[in-house]
């Protein structure tokens, strides 16, 4: 197994185990296809985006369209936006060329193609993408009419990816960071300030963060 090929899949591994650590704190929709576990979740609130489960053949049209990519399927969702109609939201673990670390990477797909490609949280630069917790669409404002939100919550970490198997004792432990994303007319954008707040208050669930944003920010509902 050369180097590559153990990294991504000691990066699949950690994915599949924070997945596993969020199931309890979303509400699940829609049915799952063979590929996924019948108790596969999101949260949705909005009416607008309507996030439903990707069937087996729009996985095939999402490898089309994002091909040898790292694709986190169990957070990929049909969605309906104002902008781009029916498409896919898709979260990619992308590796980055010449280095041990990874990114998180978002896409729309449409009609086997990348129709959109999310704008990267500067606040993130600095730290490597281990997996996604937990991915929301919420409605942050009921008035306004850019009232679409996506909320997602990974683990990240200061240090690369090692070249060896396991990780030295003294290896920084895991955080979890929030990323709230704002539709816009023709796409999304990053809302720095408060990713960064979130992120510092070590939000790990959408509960607590949903909590938050209502209470201190009075986004929601």
């Amino acid at each position: 197994m050369n180097h590559q090929t153990w990294k991504l899949h000691w990066a699949k591994k950690c994915a599949f185990a924070i997945s596993l650590t969020s199931l309890t704190t979303l509400l699940a929709i829609g049915s799952s296809t063979a590929d996924f576990p019948k108790n596969a979740v999101v949260e949705a609130q909005t009416k607008q985006l309507s996030p439903t489960r990707i069937t087996s053949e729009e996985i095939s049209q999402v490898k089309q369209a994002l091909p040898r990519q790292n694709i986190l399927f169990k957070h990929a969702f049909r969605v309906n936006l104002p902008d781009f109609g029916s498409c896919i939201f898709v979260p990619v673990q992308e590796f980055l060329k010449g280095s041990r670390k990874a990114k998180l990477s978002l896409y729309l797909v449409k009609n086997k193609r990348v129709a959109y490609t999310f704008p990267q949280s500067q606040n993130l630069q600095a730290w490597n993408f281990l997996g996604l917790k937990a991915v929301s669409f919420i409605e942050l404002d009921f008035d306004g009419p850019d009232e679409d939100g996506i909320l997602l919550i990974g683990n990240y970490m200061t240090s690369n990816f090692s070249p060896y198997r396991s990780y030295p004792s003294k290896t920084p432990p895991p955080f979890p960071v929030t990323i709230l994303y704002h539709r816009e007319k023709n796409g999304f954008k990053v809302d720095e300030n408060i990713s960064k707040k979130l992120t510092e208050r070590k939000v790990k669930t959408i509960t607590e963060a949903e909590n938050i944003l209502r209470k201190d920010f009075g986004f929601l509902p």
